[in-house]
């Protein structure tokens, strides 16, 4: 699949992926054609992307979550928040339903990377993000040695963890424009406006809600509410900002696009030891996709190809499809050549292709022929 921004979509590019709202309703489906009546809907929907069919690769990165999954727990954190924000009482029972259904999924997935290919659109940002979280957050839990009954209690403090911001305006969530003062203080105030509800609840382990507390102090110290550091933050809380930071980045938000998967790896990277624990920080990069598969890249003998299989632990060196030789010409799709970067430790990937640069390759007569 290839993830691209509205602006880059031309009618004619196929959907790859079923884009669901938050009430588990199917807006577009998979393999419908685009034309510039759909295009138009979507930027309606409030959604910024859409995944279509890859011309490089007919590969799908495997999922640790299965659809039915996601759009079922998406459905049911919705309805959760959205009856707090009015009636102030949380439905914990959907919400237990949906952490088992997700933490079954990450067991039964042991050996899948993290590879996040949901489309969201603006309304529906904190329920999605809410569940991505917790996935990320079962998975390195479930890596640093959790049992069952802790990951669910992780798991249910990360899809929580974000219930403060049900009482802020959208108006300040969605801003474009830079927050003023004011605006950040009271978007500052989530974590302990969550705790202080959570902290009540006898359905929820206090800690639960700790996770909502704490998931942004930062391991050396500079965080808030409290500004405490290391080891005082709970472990729950320090899996939690490592999953908050990674989803949040890998997300469209209205005031800028989500980065690509390399480059939120090395965001996560440079904060390792500052606002995130060092060592829970490795666990989680051994297990994030890199280079997913389908991603064009460059490496370094000026040959183009695309990745075809990452390796756990090895996600820096893909097998990789070459497309075209160093001379910028078409290697012939019965001639297959493939190169495993871990196996020839000499050569490497040198550049990623962004998704608007693939879709401008799309156009050219000698890519667009290609079958």
């Amino acid at each position: 699949m290839l993830r691209l921004s509205l602006e880059n979509l031309q009618p004619g590019l196929m959907v790859a992926r079923n884009i669901y709202n938050g009430n588990g309703c199917l807006l577009l489906s998979h393999d419908i054609m685009l034309d510039e009546r759909l295009i138009a809907r979507l930027a309606d929907m409030g959604i910024d992307s859409v995944y279509v069919k890859n011309p490089y690769c007919d590969h799908e990165p495997q999922e640790i979550l299965r659809e039915k999954t996601r759009v079922e727990a998406i459905k049911l954190t919705k309805n959760a928040f959205t009856a707090f924000r009015t009636s102030k009482k949380i439905n914990f029972a959907g919400l237990h339903r949906a952490v088992k259904m997700i933490v079954e999924d990450v067991m039964n997935n042991k050996n899948v990377l993290i590879n996040l290919t949901d489309i969201r659109n603006h309304d529906d940002y904190t329920f999605a993000h809410s569940i991505n979280a917790c996935l990320i957050a079962s998975v390195i839990g479930r890596k640093v040695g959790l049992n069952e009954q802790s990951l669910k209690e992780l798991s249910l403090g990360v899809i929580l963890h974000d219930l403060g911001k049900m009482l802020i305006p959208p108006e300040i969530l969605n801003k474009k424009e830079a927050l003023t003062s004011e605006e950040w203080q009271l978007l500052k105030e989530h974590s302990e406006t969550g705790f202080e509800i959570l902290r009540k609840q006898t359905s929820i382990p206090l800690t639960s809600a700790h996770v909502a507390y704490q998931h942004h102090e930062n391991f050396d110290g500079t965080g808030y509410p409290r500004g405490i550091a290391a080891d005082d933050i709970h472990q729950y809380a320090r899996i939690a900002a490592i999953a908050d930071l990674y989803d949040a980045v890998t997300s469209d938000r209205p005031y800028r696009p989500a980065l690509l998967p390399n480059e939120s790896y090395e965001l996560v990277l440079s904060s390792r030891g500052t606002k995130l624990d060092p060592q829970i920080t490795d666990v989680f990069l051994e297990n994030v996709a890199l280079f997913p598969v389908g991603t064009l890249v460059l490496i370094d003998s000026g040959e183009i190809g695309v990745v075809t299989m990452v390796y756990p632990k090895l996600q820096a060196r893909p097998i990789i499809r070459l497309l075209f030789n160093k001379s910028g010409q078409r290697i012939n799709s019965d001639q297959d050549k493939f190169i495993d970067l871990t196996k020839e430790l000499t050569r490497f990937v040198v550049k990623v292709f962004k998704p608007e640069e693939v879709a401008k390759l799309c156009a050219d007569t000698a890519l667009a022929t290609y079958e």
